[in-house]
């Protein structure tokens, strides 16, 4: 009772292929709300985990709002440069003390 070369080598493809698919699944998507999970356990608050692109677009927005404003010399620059970091500064600044 041999089994077929054919039948050996689907059944490694298929092994590997789900392999590789859980390992993709766990980099992605597990690991990421696993943490997001301990984070918010320990008292952090933010924003929650979306796939791939993540705050993204609102870094986009914030940014665009930043260069339509207008900068007098007195200003604070780093408003302009990262303004989506400076709003999470801002908001996070209060719970790190």
């Amino acid at each position: 009772m041999e089994l077929p070369l054919k039948s050996i080598a689907l059944t490694i493809v298929i092994v590997t292929v789900l392999t590789w698919a859980w390992r993709v699944l766990n980099w992605v998507w597990l690991r990421p709300k696993k943490l997001e999970k301990f984070l918010r356990q320990q008292g952090l608050k933010g924003n929650s985990y979306r796939l791939l692109f993540g705050d993204l677009k609102e870094n986009s927005i914030e940014l665009k709002e930043a260069k339509a404003r207008p900068l007098s010399l007195d200003d604070n620059i780093a408003i302009r440069v990262n303004p989506f970091l400076h709003k999470l500064v801002n908001d996070y600044e209060p719970l790190m003390s």
